[in-house]
């Protein structure tokens, strides 16, 4: 019996979450300054909190990476299958803009962690779109 008063009651908090959506234009600007800094999108939507999580994740994951010595794709039409290392290195947005300028992420193949800092990178960045998307779906008030 306890059990079912505690559903309407998550139910109830639940509904009371819900906010209209957004314009499609307010939202795209929001994921565009989400993709470019990581948290930023939760950030507009008022989620400081999740927004500052995410982006301590993403940026402290992306920093671990360039650390362990992995390797920072560029777009190389030699390399056909590099598209999907770079697609993923620049999920992470402005961090990899920066880390490219400044000559990080040279990648050093004889250093033990390489593998692990160049995935690293890749997840990051691959974490990164799916933190937009997430802020997508709360601005479109498909998620609460």
């Amino acid at each position: 019996m306890d059990q079912s008063n505690e559903q309407v009651g998550s139910a109830s908090e639940s509904a009371s979450f819900e906010s209209k959506p957004m314009s499609m234009l307010a939202t795209l600007a929001i994921c565009s300054g989400g993709w470019l800094v990581p948290g930023l999108g939760h950030i507009l939507i008022g989620r400081w909190l999740r927004g500052v999580i995410f982006a301590a994740c993403v940026l402290v994951m992306f920093a671990l990476g360039l650390a362990m010595h992995g390797k920072l794709y560029d777009l190389e039409f030699d390399q056909p299958l590099h598209l999907f290392a770079f697609i993923a290195n620049i999920g992470a947005g402005a961090a990899y803009w920066i880390a490219e300028r400044l000559g990080f992420g040279l990648g050093t193949m004889t250093w033990p962690s390489y593998d692990y800092g160049t995935t690293f990178l890749w997840v990051c960045g691959l974490l990164n779109y799916l933190i937009v998307l997430d802020a997508f779906d709360i601005a479109q008030g498909r998620k609460p």
